[in-house]
Protein backbone atom coordinates (compact mmCIF):
# COMPACT_ATOMS: atom_id res chain seq x y z
CA UNK A 1 0.00 0.00 0.00
CA UNK A 2 1.49 3.58 -0.92
CA UNK A 3 0.44 5.74 1.72
CA UNK A 4 -2.17 8.41 1.40
CA UNK A 5 -3.58 6.67 -1.69
CA UNK A 6 -6.65 4.21 -2.16
CA UNK A 7 -5.91 0.95 -2.77
CA UNK A 8 -8.52 -1.58 -2.75
CA UNK A 9 -7.56 -5.36 -2.01
CA UNK A 10 -9.65 -8.18 -2.24
CA UNK A 11 -12.60 -5.65 -2.29
CA UNK A 12 -11.37 -3.80 0.74
CA UNK A 13 -10.48 -0.15 1.16
CA UNK A 14 -6.63 0.27 2.85
CA UNK A 15 -6.41 3.28 5.21
CA UNK A 16 -3.39 4.56 7.25
CA UNK A 17 -3.73 4.19 11.29
CA UNK A 18 -3.44 7.89 11.04
CA UNK A 19 -6.56 8.22 8.65
CA UNK A 20 -8.50 6.05 11.03
CA UNK A 21 -7.64 8.04 13.53
CA UNK A 22 -8.50 11.39 12.06
CA UNK A 23 -11.70 9.84 10.87
CA UNK A 24 -13.02 8.40 14.73
CA UNK A 25 -12.27 12.32 15.64
CA UNK A 26 -14.49 13.37 13.22
CA UNK A 27 -16.96 11.94 15.14
CA UNK A 28 -15.26 11.99 18.61
CA UNK A 29 -18.17 12.87 20.38
CA UNK A 30 -20.13 9.81 19.06
CA UNK A 31 -17.30 7.82 19.66
CA UNK A 32 -16.67 8.65 22.99
CA UNK A 33 -20.25 7.78 24.11
CA UNK A 34 -20.47 4.47 22.27
CA UNK A 35 -16.46 3.04 24.27
CA UNK A 36 -17.20 5.21 27.35
CA UNK A 37 -20.85 5.17 27.61
CA UNK A 38 -22.75 7.47 30.10
CA UNK A 39 -22.50 6.64 33.96
CA UNK A 40 -24.27 8.48 36.58
CA UNK A 41 -23.03 11.71 37.21
CA UNK A 42 -21.85 11.85 33.47
CA UNK A 43 -21.04 15.46 32.05
CA UNK A 44 -20.06 17.33 29.50
CA UNK A 45 -17.94 20.31 30.36
CA UNK A 46 -17.00 22.33 27.16
CA UNK A 47 -15.44 20.39 24.78
CA UNK A 48 -14.43 17.75 27.57
CA UNK A 49 -16.55 14.73 28.12
CA UNK A 50 -16.05 13.45 31.84
CA UNK A 51 -17.63 9.36 32.54
CA UNK A 52 -16.61 6.18 34.05
CA UNK A 53 -13.03 4.44 32.97
CA UNK A 54 -14.58 1.91 30.90
CA UNK A 55 -11.37 -0.62 31.13
CA UNK A 56 -10.85 -0.51 34.96
CA UNK A 57 -13.84 -0.41 37.71
CA UNK A 58 -13.70 3.04 38.35
CA UNK A 59 -16.25 4.04 41.18
CA UNK A 60 -17.05 7.83 40.39
CA UNK A 61 -17.16 10.86 37.71
CA UNK A 62 -14.94 12.96 37.80
CA UNK A 63 -11.12 11.14 36.94
CA UNK A 64 -11.51 9.91 33.58
CA UNK A 65 -12.29 12.60 30.18
CA UNK A 66 -12.52 12.51 26.59
CA UNK A 67 -12.04 15.83 24.46
CA UNK A 68 -14.59 15.42 21.99
CA UNK A 69 -13.92 18.74 20.70
CA UNK A 70 -10.82 21.53 20.37
CA UNK A 71 -7.02 21.48 19.93
CA UNK A 72 -6.63 17.77 21.47
CA UNK A 73 -10.36 15.88 20.42
CA UNK A 74 -9.98 12.62 20.05
CA UNK A 75 -7.30 12.50 22.79
CA UNK A 76 -8.39 10.69 26.68
CA UNK A 77 -6.98 10.81 29.85
CA UNK A 78 -7.69 9.44 33.02
CA UNK A 79 -6.03 11.18 35.97
CA UNK A 80 -6.61 9.12 38.60
CA UNK A 81 -3.82 6.65 36.79
CA UNK A 82 -2.35 8.89 34.35
CA UNK A 83 -2.74 6.68 31.50
CA UNK A 84 -4.03 8.48 28.35
CA UNK A 85 -4.18 7.81 24.40
CA UNK A 86 -6.51 8.62 21.39
CA UNK A 87 -9.84 7.19 20.62
CA UNK A 88 -8.44 3.83 19.09
CA UNK A 89 -6.79 3.31 22.40
CA UNK A 90 -10.27 3.76 24.05
CA UNK A 91 -11.77 0.97 22.35
CA UNK A 92 -8.97 -1.22 22.90
CA UNK A 93 -9.26 -0.12 26.77
CA UNK A 94 -13.12 -0.44 25.78
CA UNK A 95 -12.91 -4.04 24.72
CA UNK A 96 -10.06 -4.73 26.43
CA UNK A 97 -8.30 -6.10 23.34
CA UNK A 98 -5.56 -5.87 21.28
CA UNK A 99 -4.55 -3.20 18.96
CA UNK A 100 -5.35 -5.44 16.01
CA UNK A 101 -8.24 -6.23 17.32
CA UNK A 102 -9.56 -2.39 17.96
CA UNK A 103 -8.49 -1.63 14.55
CA UNK A 104 -10.47 -3.93 12.94
CA UNK A 105 -13.59 -2.61 15.51
CA UNK A 106 -12.54 0.75 14.18
CA UNK A 107 -13.52 -0.36 10.46
CA UNK A 108 -16.69 -1.52 11.53
CA UNK A 109 -17.34 1.38 13.32
CA UNK A 110 -16.90 3.44 10.72
CA UNK A 111 -17.95 1.15 8.29
CA UNK A 112 -14.94 1.25 6.12
CA UNK A 113 -15.18 -1.99 4.67
CA UNK A 114 -18.24 -1.83 2.87
CA UNK A 115 -18.21 1.79 1.45
CA UNK A 116 -17.93 2.75 -2.56
CA UNK A 117 -14.46 4.28 -3.01
CA UNK A 118 -16.12 7.48 -3.59
CA UNK A 119 -17.71 7.49 0.31
CA UNK A 120 -13.83 6.67 1.10
CA UNK A 121 -12.83 9.26 -0.76
CA UNK A 122 -15.36 11.68 0.51
CA UNK A 123 -14.29 10.51 4.08
CA UNK A 124 -10.41 10.98 3.25
CA UNK A 125 -11.28 14.45 2.78
CA UNK A 126 -13.34 14.76 5.92
CA UNK A 127 -9.89 13.20 7.93
CA UNK A 128 -8.03 15.86 6.34
CA UNK A 129 -9.62 18.50 7.05
CA UNK A 130 -10.16 17.53 11.00
CA UNK A 131 -6.58 17.12 10.67
CA UNK A 132 -5.80 20.81 9.91
CA UNK A 133 -7.85 21.95 11.84
CA UNK A 134 -6.61 19.77 14.59
CA UNK A 135 -3.57 21.61 13.47
CA UNK A 136 -4.82 24.52 13.97
CA UNK A 137 -6.24 24.67 17.25
CA UNK A 138 -3.28 23.01 18.88
CA UNK A 139 -1.18 26.00 17.82
CA UNK A 140 -4.31 27.97 19.46
CA UNK A 141 -3.57 26.33 22.37
CA UNK A 142 0.17 26.11 22.68
CA UNK A 143 -0.61 29.73 22.28
CA UNK A 144 -2.73 30.30 25.66
CA UNK A 145 -0.90 27.71 27.42
CA UNK A 146 1.95 30.15 27.29
CA UNK A 147 -0.28 32.87 28.27
CA UNK A 148 -1.17 31.36 31.27
CA UNK A 149 2.52 30.59 32.01
CA UNK A 150 3.05 34.22 31.45
CA UNK A 151 0.30 35.04 34.06
CA UNK A 152 1.27 32.51 36.48
CA UNK A 153 4.51 34.51 36.21
CA UNK A 154 3.18 37.64 36.35
CA UNK A 155 1.09 36.55 39.40
CA UNK A 156 4.29 35.70 41.60
CA UNK A 157 5.61 38.96 41.11
CA UNK A 158 2.80 40.74 41.89
CA UNK A 159 3.13 39.29 45.10
CA UNK A 160 4.80 39.69 48.35
CA UNK A 161 8.13 37.99 49.62
CA UNK A 162 7.30 36.72 53.25
CA UNK A 163 8.05 38.36 56.38
CA UNK A 164 7.36 37.18 60.20
CA UNK A 165 3.96 39.18 60.25
CA UNK A 166 2.73 37.92 56.89
CA UNK A 167 -0.74 36.24 56.46
CA UNK A 168 0.57 32.61 54.64
CA UNK A 169 2.84 32.66 57.47
CA UNK A 170 0.49 33.10 60.41
CA UNK A 171 -1.70 30.48 58.30
CA UNK A 172 1.22 28.04 58.50
CA UNK A 173 1.58 28.68 62.08
CA UNK A 174 -2.05 27.93 62.64
CA UNK A 175 -1.26 25.00 60.90
CA UNK A 176 1.82 23.89 63.16
CA UNK A 177 4.52 25.03 61.05
CA UNK A 178 6.69 27.18 62.73
CA UNK A 179 8.84 28.84 59.62
CA UNK A 180 10.72 30.79 63.00
CA UNK A 181 13.04 27.03 63.69
CA UNK A 182 14.36 27.06 59.68
CA UNK A 183 17.37 29.42 59.14
CA UNK A 184 15.36 31.36 56.83
CA UNK A 185 11.96 31.70 55.19
CA UNK A 186 11.12 29.52 52.29
CA UNK A 187 11.49 31.69 49.00
CA UNK A 188 9.40 29.72 47.29
CA UNK A 189 6.63 30.98 48.83
CA UNK A 190 4.68 34.58 48.87
CA UNK A 191 1.71 35.90 49.86
CA UNK A 192 -1.15 38.02 47.69
CA UNK A 193 -3.62 40.31 48.98
CA UNK A 194 -6.03 40.15 46.74
CA UNK A 195 -5.60 37.41 44.25
CA UNK A 196 -8.26 36.81 41.34
CA UNK A 197 -10.69 33.81 42.45
CA UNK A 198 -12.83 32.07 39.49
CA UNK A 199 -14.73 28.43 39.91
CA UNK A 200 -17.13 26.86 37.99
CA UNK A 201 -19.42 24.13 39.50
CA UNK A 202 -18.77 21.46 36.52
CA UNK A 203 -22.43 19.99 37.20
CA UNK A 204 -24.44 22.98 37.60
CA UNK A 205 -22.75 25.36 35.78
CA UNK A 206 -22.65 27.86 38.88
CA UNK A 207 -19.94 30.13 38.43
CA UNK A 208 -18.04 31.90 41.70
CA UNK A 209 -15.59 34.97 41.17
CA UNK A 210 -14.24 37.26 43.43
CA UNK A 211 -10.45 38.28 44.79
CA UNK A 212 -9.09 37.08 48.13
CA UNK A 213 -5.84 36.82 49.99
CA UNK A 214 -3.71 33.74 48.88
CA UNK A 215 -0.53 31.62 49.25
CA UNK A 216 1.48 31.63 46.16
CA UNK A 217 3.95 29.64 44.95
CA UNK A 218 5.89 28.76 41.69
CA UNK A 219 6.31 25.48 40.18
CA UNK A 220 9.12 24.72 37.71
CA UNK A 221 10.08 21.79 35.50
CA UNK A 222 13.13 20.28 35.25
CA UNK A 223 15.01 22.97 33.33
CA UNK A 224 13.65 25.59 35.67
CA UNK A 225 11.76 26.99 33.79
CA UNK A 226 8.86 28.58 35.58
CA UNK A 227 5.86 26.60 34.24
CA UNK A 228 2.31 27.45 36.62
CA UNK A 229 1.81 29.61 40.23
CA UNK A 230 -0.53 27.72 42.92
CA UNK A 231 -2.63 29.38 44.60
CA UNK A 232 -4.00 28.32 48.33
CA UNK A 233 -6.84 30.75 49.06
CA UNK A 234 -7.11 32.49 53.07
CA UNK A 235 -9.45 34.13 54.83
CA UNK A 236 -9.06 36.28 58.77
CA UNK A 237 -11.84 34.57 61.07
CA UNK A 238 -11.50 35.03 64.73
CA UNK A 239 -8.09 36.17 64.56
CA UNK A 240 -6.62 33.76 63.36
CA UNK A 241 -5.55 32.82 59.14
CA UNK A 242 -7.40 29.87 57.78
CA UNK A 243 -8.18 28.38 54.30
CA UNK A 244 -11.20 30.65 52.79
CA UNK A 245 -14.19 29.09 52.42
CA UNK A 246 -14.64 28.82 48.75
CA UNK A 247 -15.62 26.13 46.75
CA UNK A 248 -12.14 25.33 45.18
CA UNK A 249 -9.49 26.58 48.40
CA UNK A 250 -6.43 25.60 46.16
CA UNK A 251 -6.28 26.41 42.49
CA UNK A 252 -3.04 26.18 40.04
CA UNK A 253 -3.05 28.51 37.03
CA UNK A 254 -0.70 27.01 34.39
CA UNK A 255 0.04 23.37 33.41
CA UNK A 256 2.18 22.08 36.14
CA UNK A 257 2.19 17.70 34.71
CA UNK A 258 6.21 16.80 35.34
CA UNK A 259 7.17 19.78 37.15
CA UNK A 260 6.92 20.83 41.02
CA UNK A 261 7.31 23.68 43.71
CA UNK A 262 10.54 23.98 45.17
CA UNK A 263 9.19 24.27 48.59
CA UNK A 264 13.09 24.10 50.63
CA UNK A 265 16.57 23.49 49.30
CA UNK A 266 17.69 22.00 52.98
CA UNK A 267 19.53 24.48 55.49
CA UNK A 268 22.70 26.34 55.11
CA UNK A 269 25.97 24.58 55.54
CA UNK A 270 29.37 27.22 56.19
CA UNK A 271 26.68 30.00 55.75
CA UNK A 272 25.73 29.48 52.09
CA UNK A 273 22.19 27.98 50.82
CA UNK A 274 22.08 24.81 48.68
CA UNK A 275 22.67 24.68 45.59
CA UNK A 276 19.66 24.87 43.29
CA UNK A 277 17.54 21.43 41.92
CA UNK A 278 19.69 21.16 38.86
CA UNK A 279 22.81 21.17 40.47
CA UNK A 280 22.88 19.24 43.04
CA UNK A 281 25.78 16.62 43.97
CA UNK A 282 25.43 13.16 42.86
CA UNK A 283 24.03 10.27 44.68
CA UNK A 284 21.64 13.27 46.30
CA UNK A 285 18.25 12.61 47.74
CA UNK A 286 14.61 14.31 47.56
CA UNK A 287 11.42 14.07 49.70
CA UNK A 288 8.35 14.43 47.28
CA UNK A 289 5.20 15.69 48.97
CA UNK A 290 1.67 16.21 47.33
CA UNK A 291 1.05 19.54 49.10
CA UNK A 292 2.70 22.36 50.20
CA UNK A 293 1.82 22.26 54.01
CA UNK A 294 3.28 18.62 54.00
CA UNK A 295 6.38 19.97 52.45
CA UNK A 296 6.85 22.43 54.98
CA UNK A 297 5.66 20.07 58.29
CA UNK A 298 9.09 18.02 56.73
CA UNK A 299 10.95 21.03 56.31
CA UNK A 300 10.38 22.25 60.09
CA UNK A 301 11.08 18.10 61.11
CA UNK A 302 14.00 17.82 58.72
CA UNK A 303 15.65 21.20 58.16
CA UNK A 304 18.52 19.65 55.94
CA UNK A 305 16.32 17.96 53.39
CA UNK A 306 15.47 18.81 50.05
CA UNK A 307 11.98 18.78 49.46
CA UNK A 308 9.10 19.08 47.04
CA UNK A 309 5.54 20.21 46.74
CA UNK A 310 4.25 17.86 43.24
CA UNK A 311 0.46 19.51 43.64
CA UNK A 312 -0.94 16.30 43.10
CA UNK A 313 -0.83 12.89 44.12
CA UNK A 314 -1.02 12.25 40.23
CA UNK A 315 1.87 14.21 39.67
CA UNK A 316 4.27 12.48 42.45
CA UNK A 317 5.15 10.08 40.06
CA UNK A 318 5.38 12.31 37.22
CA UNK A 319 7.97 14.89 38.76
CA UNK A 320 11.06 15.55 36.53
CA UNK A 321 14.47 15.49 38.54
CA UNK A 322 17.95 15.74 37.22
CA UNK A 323 20.49 12.55 36.84
CA UNK A 324 22.21 13.02 40.47
CA UNK A 325 19.12 12.52 42.65
CA UNK A 326 19.63 8.98 43.22
CA UNK A 327 17.19 8.58 46.34
CA UNK A 328 13.48 9.69 46.68
CA UNK A 329 11.15 9.57 49.94
CA UNK A 330 7.48 9.73 48.61
CA UNK A 331 5.08 11.35 51.65
CA UNK A 332 2.47 9.88 51.43
CA UNK A 333 -1.43 10.33 52.72
CA UNK A 334 -2.94 8.19 55.02
CA UNK A 335 -5.59 7.47 52.23
CA UNK A 336 -6.63 3.74 51.54
CA UNK A 337 -8.79 4.51 48.68
CA UNK A 338 -8.49 2.17 45.43
CA UNK A 339 -7.73 5.39 43.10
CA UNK A 340 -5.30 6.98 46.00
CA UNK A 341 -3.43 3.14 46.29
CA UNK A 342 -3.30 2.91 42.22
CA UNK A 343 -1.51 6.73 42.28
CA UNK A 344 0.78 5.77 45.05
CA UNK A 345 2.03 2.78 43.62
CA UNK A 346 2.22 4.08 39.89
CA UNK A 347 4.41 6.83 41.64
CA UNK A 348 6.72 4.11 43.23
CA UNK A 349 7.09 2.29 40.32
CA UNK A 350 7.60 5.45 37.78
CA UNK A 351 10.94 6.81 40.31
CA UNK A 352 11.78 2.93 40.73
CA UNK A 353 12.04 2.63 36.73
CA UNK A 354 14.22 5.73 36.61
CA UNK A 355 16.62 3.90 38.85
CA UNK A 356 16.32 5.60 42.08
CA UNK A 357 15.84 4.26 45.73
CA UNK A 358 12.00 4.76 46.25
CA UNK A 359 11.09 5.43 49.88
CA UNK A 360 7.78 5.11 51.41
CA UNK A 361 6.56 7.74 54.46
CA UNK A 362 2.95 6.84 55.45
CA UNK A 363 1.64 8.84 58.37
CA UNK A 364 1.19 6.07 61.32
CA UNK A 365 0.39 8.57 64.15
CA UNK A 366 -2.70 9.55 63.88
CA UNK A 367 -4.55 12.01 61.15
CA UNK A 368 -4.54 11.75 57.48
CA UNK A 369 -0.92 12.99 56.47
CA UNK A 370 2.65 14.27 57.99
CA UNK A 371 0.67 17.78 59.05
CA UNK A 372 -1.58 16.09 61.04
CA UNK A 373 1.05 14.24 62.36
CA UNK A 374 3.07 17.56 63.19
CA UNK A 375 -0.25 18.70 64.98
CA UNK A 376 -0.52 15.85 66.65
CA UNK A 377 -4.03 15.22 65.09
CA UNK A 378 -5.84 11.82 66.13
Amino acid sequence: MVSGLVAVVSGRQSYTLAEISAMLAARAEAVARQYAPEAPGSYTLGDQYFTLNPGRPDKSVGSFMVNIGGSMVGRWKDFATGDSGDLIDLIRLRLQCDARTAILEARAYLGLDVVSPELAAARRKEAQNTKRLQEVRRQTEAEKMERRRKAAHALWLASKPLDAGSPAVRYLEGRGIALDQLDRLPSSLRFHPECYYKHMDPKTGEVFKGRYPAMVALAHNKAGKTVACHRTYLALRGGMWTKADLPEVKKVLGKYAGASIRVWAGAKRDGKRPPPLAKVPQDSQVFIAEGIEDALSCAVILPQARILSAISLANMGRVELPPAIAHVTLIADEDDGDQAQEQLHRAIDAHSAAGRQVRLWRNKHGGKDLNDALRGVA
